[in-house]
Formats: structure tokens, sequence, C-alpha cells
């Protein structure tokens, strides 16, 4: 049981005085005191140089490690890197050379490599890893017999046909694990500022850092990646940078509503003493309150057992995160231009409404074509090409697959919306105000071979199944499905 010790006051009290001197000492160093304090609370107020960016603790200054970290710690940031890439690959491309039913060598050695190696994930993986930081890149290892720090073999060779190598291995690197060693200096050569040789750290198949092994790699192995490029083709801004304050913001949010939680759904007690208790000088033990709350905390035991001292329990401080965190997530959205719902995931997309899924698929859409093509796919063939792992093309098209392409869902339910249409116009006569060809052209926007096709047959059937002049409604349900 939990009691308290009785401590007799004193009556003797002992009194110090200050002497002129020291009395003027603390009066002088009370003063400076309080003239240094003064100013600094106004210097806080109005001085520019304490401004948001320290009050919120934000980093002045990012490097690959910060983006590193935070990428491999936290999947909202995460999700921020991977958004772009995955919606842009989640169809694969079409790569060929010629329209005709004729295949072509370069479609061939093209096809058996995809094959082989499923090189759209590879593109897809680069696409996300180079989001990361400034830049990333794609390790080819062909058998060409040369060490990796020396050029692809026979690679610069302009005369007489380039030397055929075989693709053996693909390997994805971001800027953390792959770093610029040396740039072309030369503004005479076509690729001038460009890297001419790279610094690789290659695993040896183990997931420590020390696995890893540091090789010097010739530019010629290498198809060099780097997205949201500014004045730069070279290194891009990372896709976490502009995003990055909210990130920590939304952290502070995540990680403190649990610390709250962990404290504030337990609050604690507060033990006191009977002003009895009090009044004879009596002291807390608190060893033996110790005692009982860890039975009670720790075990079976419900109850505590005190003499001369109150429990109280503290009042629970606990609020909602939702509202904080949900705006930190709204204005990452609008940072990264994607819409909120697609930002939380595809069961949320789902409630999103027609008009915004091709409004977004618009913008994946104008990626895919304005950046995944000319910008990974395409430098990635040419390399291939370049390195003699692919048979030199004539030309060669990439193309998308159409990603407003309607669902079965979506195709009957704009049947039976034009099925009601037409119902409706046929019954009401409608065809005396609006004539048939015009009502199918600017109405539904048929085009006007297929009105004339519809209206062409009408005629063979108008006088089996409705009186002449009218519209057949058979026909009309053809016109549906067309």
């Amino acid at each position: 049981m939990a009691k308290v010790k009785v401590k007799r006051k004193t009556t003797a009290n002992k009194k110090s005085y200050l002497t002129a001197n020291q009395f003027k000492d603390l009066k002088t160093t009370v003063q400076n005191t309080t003239y240094t304090l003064t100013r600094e609370m106004l210097n806080r107020l109005l001085s520019p140089q304490d401004d948001i960016e320290k009050a919120c603790n934000y980093p002045s200054t990012l490097t690959i490690n910060d983006y590193r970290n935070i990428y491999n710690r936290y999947g909202l940031a995460k999700r921020v890197v991977h958004i772009w890439p995955d919606e842009c690959w989640q169809s694969s491309p079409t790569v060929y050379e010629s329209e005709g039913p004729e295949i072509t060598p370069f479609e061939k050695a093209w096809e058996e490599l995809n094959t082989k190696f499923s090189l759209f994930t590879y593109l897809h993986r680069a696409d996300v890893l180079s989001g990361i930081g400034a830049y990333g890149g794609i390790l080819l290892g062909v058998n060409d017999g040369a060490k990796p720090d020396k050029p692809v073999s026979g690679f610069e060779e302009s005369n007489g046909k380039k030397k055929e190598h075989e693709l053996i291995y693909v390997q994805v690197y971001d800027e953390s694990l792959l770093k610029i060693e040396d740039i072309e200096k030369n503004m005479q050569n076509s690729r001038y500022s460009y890297p001419k040789a790279y610094s690789v750290q290659i695993s040896e198949g183990g997931l420590k850092a020390g696995d890893r092994v540091e090789q010097r790699v010739h530019w010629s192995r290498i198809v060099h990646l780097a997205d949201n490029r500014e004045s730069s083709e070279i290194v891009g801004v990372s896709r976490l940078q502009m995003v990055y304050n909210y990130l920590s913001d939304a952290k502070k949010v995540a990680g403190g509503s649990g610390e709250m939680f962990w404290k504030g759904g337990f609050p604690g007690y507060t033990f006191e003493l009977s002003p009895e208790a009090a009044e004879l000088g009596a002291e807390m033990d608190t060893e033996s309150i110790k005692e009982q709350m860890l039975l009670w905390a720790t075990g079976t035991q419900r109850w505590l057992a005190l003499q001369g001292v109150t429990a109280k329990s503290l009042d629970p401080q606990l609020s909602d995160p939702t509202g904080h965190l949900d705006i930190q997530l709204r204005l990452i959205a609008i940072s990264m231009g994607v819409p909120y719902r697609v930002l939380l995931g595809s069961e949320e997309g789902k409630l999103a409404s027609t008009q915004d899924k091709r409004t977004w698929n618009s913008r994946v859409t104008r990626r895919q074509n304005n950046y995944c093509t000319p910008m990974i796919i395409r430098p990635f063939i040419d390399h291939l090409i370049m390195i003699g792992c692919l048979p030199e093309p004539k030309q060669y098209t990439v193309v998308w697959p159409d990603l407003n392409v309607s669902t079965e869902d979506e195709i009957a339910k704009v049947a039976l919306n034009r099925t009601d249409s037409f119902s409706k116009y046929v019954a009401g006569g409608v065809d005396v105000l609006v004539p048939p060809r015009k009502y199918f052209t600017e109405v539904h926007k048929m085009s006007e071979e297929v009105a004339d096709a519809i209206l062409k047959e009408q005629e063979k059937y108008e006088t089996i199944f409705e009186p002449e002049g009218e519209i057949c409604p058979l026909l009309l349900a053809e016109a549906v499905i067309s």
C-alpha cells in the first residue's frame, strides 16, 4: 500500500543578506539581461532573417541522400515519385518500322529483345528511379570483350558495317548510385556538356551498402535519363523537390497524431497529498506509488491502494488530424498537377467523373508523347542501334494505346442513351422538324458516311417494316452500335 512519510518541519531558518556591492552587481546583471531579452524579442518580430522556412524547420538545401532517404522510408514520397511513371506505363507502347504485314529485321530483333528482357519493365523502372534525384541511367551489358570503362567495341566506326553485339543484361540506377565522373568540355563536339564517364555502384548480390563495388563505366554503355529538365539537358529537378516541405509537414501530422494518441490515449494521473497530511509536513512515498502503478499498468491488478494520497486522472488531449493532413495532400496534388483523387489511389479515383478521367488521361498522354517517347524510348532504342545490339531501320514509330477506349459498361450506357434518343425521335415525329440525315450528323455527331449508310439501308427496309416515309427502328438500333 502506498503511504506518506511524515517529516517534521524545522523551526530554525537561516537568513542571508547581500552586501551593497553584491546588490549593485545583481541589479546591473538583471538590467543587462532584460535589455538583451527585449532586443532579441524585437529582432524575432522585425528581422526578415527568421522566416517561415526556419520556423517550420525546412532544410535550406537538399541532396540526393535526402531524397533517397525520404523515398525509402515514407510511402507518400514514394507515391509522389511513382505516380506519373505508373500512369504512363500502365500499358506498353508498340514499336514498329513499317505498317505493312512483312516483319522487318529491326522489328524481329526488337521483339526478340523485348521478349527476352521485358524491356518496357526496365524503362518503367528507369522512369521511376530517374525521378528520385536529378537524373538516372540504364546500364547496358554487351559481350564486346572490352572493359566497362572503355567504349563499346566498334560503335565509333563511321566506315563500313557496325560491329554487332549481344545484349546480355540491363540494370537501372538512380543518382545516388550513378555519379557523373567526367563531361565533354569541347564546345565543337556534338556531345558537349554530356557525360563521358560514370562511377557506378554495382551490386554484387548483397543488400548491404558494403556489398556494392564502384566501377568506372564509359558513357557508351549507359543511357542517360533526366526528368523535369530546365536549363540543362543532363540534370533535371527531383520530383520530390517542389513538394518536400509539404511531405515534411504531412510527416509531422502523421507522426504527431500517432504520438498524440500514444501519450493522450493514456494521459496519466496526478497524486496529491490530503490536506491533513500536508499540514503535518508529510512527504509522498513515490516508491510505493510507483510499485502500485506498475502492478496496475502491466499486470492484472485493476485497483490502487493509496493512503493519504488522492489519484486524479488527467484529461486526454486528442484532436482529429484529418483536416491538417488533407491540406498537405491537396497542396502536393496541386504542385504535381495531379487530381486529388488520383493521388489518393485508384479506389478513390473511381469516384471521379468521366470528364475528370478524360482530362487526366490527356495529361498522361501528353507526357507519354512529350517525354516517355522522345526522352526514354527513343534514346534507349537509338543507343542499342549505336552499339550494335539492334539493326538500323530506315525509321521507326512508337505508338501508345488510347487511354480513352470505352469500357463495356461505358459502351452499354452510350447504347442505352442512343436507343432512348432514337425512340423518342421516331415516336415524336421530330423528323418533320429535323431531317434524319441532319439529326444523325448534328445531334449524334455521326460521320456523313455512317448517316448515308443508315439512310440507304432504310430505303431497303421501309416497305417491309414501316410505312413509307418513316425511319425503321431496326436500322436505328444498328446505328447505336456504329
